[in-house]
């Protein structure tokens, strides 16, 4: 056999492996389609708070069984476009038909349409910043900033590790960074609401991945979008890069 044969036959063996292995990982990866599907009947309009939020009643059938997560019941609704709407339950009949509220100022013509089931364990926005190629996500290096800190009294008792909690503290940046507040409980409990904000040097020392939630710590490389929401390397790699919506069962 010829130079150029052998070739040929190891061209067309590694063609076909990658092949296979493309097929396997579009088996693998999880779509919008793979959702429970919930299709559209009816759409009553309530009633309108002081507001402006409208009480809409959606009539429809689920493809496949979906109830209530023990005491939770709300979940998201997705629409596509990155739109969605938080649904509660009101009743699920036989047949896997059922009738969900949601209350907002606006909904999109959604009569005949199928939207797509997302748990509450979730946001919607989670499924919206893998799916979408024009969120906007950078690799950067995290580096620590300086945080204020802040004690304040709760209005209820919260039990902690096994002990009572009131006094928490408030940490944010103090660079007044898009990033969310963080809430600990106080380790002394002789601080008081209204005691001094302090600064606290270094102290915004990490980040939360949005969908695995592991830390990303001072000097760790990380995703990071327009809304400072951040995403680790690994989840970026196994679920952005693919547009694999497996993450809601995965983690």
């Amino acid at each position: 056999m010829t130079v150029g044969g052998i070739f040929g036959l190891y061209s067309k063996g590694a063609t076909s492996v990658r092949c296979r292995r493309h097929q396997m990982d579009a088996k693998l990866r999880k779509t919008l389609e793979d959702f429970p599907k919930f299709s559209v009947s009816q759409l009553t309009r309530v009633g309108t708070d002081s507001q402006g939020f409208t009480r809409f009643e959606l009539n429809g059938e689920f493809d496949r069984l979906v109830q209530p997560q023990g005491q939770i019941t709300w979940f998201w609704l997705l629409i596509g476009d990155r739109a969605a709407v938080c649904a509660q339950w009101k009743s699920v009949g036989p047949g896997n038909v059922a009738t969900v509220t949601a209350d907002e100022k606006e909904m999109p013509e959604i009569v005949g349409k199928t939207l797509y089931y997302l748990s509450p364990a979730w946001d919607a926005r989670h499924i919206w910043m893998v799916l979408d190629e024009q969120w906007g996500w950078k690799r950067v290096l995290f580096q620590a900033v300086d945080a204020v800190a802040e004690a304040f009294e709760a209005t209820d008792i919260s039990i902690v590790d096994g002990r009572e909690v009131k006094t928490w503290t408030k940490l944010s940046r103090a660079d007044k960074c898009k990033s969310t507040k963080r809430y600990a409980p106080t380790l002394d409990d002789t601080l008081v609401s209204g005691r001094p904000a302090q600064l606290v040097p270094g102290g915004w020392d990490h980040e939360h991945c949005q969908l695995c939630r592991e830390h990303i710590n001072n000097g760790d490389f990380g995703y990071r979008d327009e809304d400072d929401h951040w995403l680790c390397e690994s989840c970026y790699d196994k679920y952005v890069k693919h547009h694999d919506l497996s993450f809601v069962d995965d983690l």
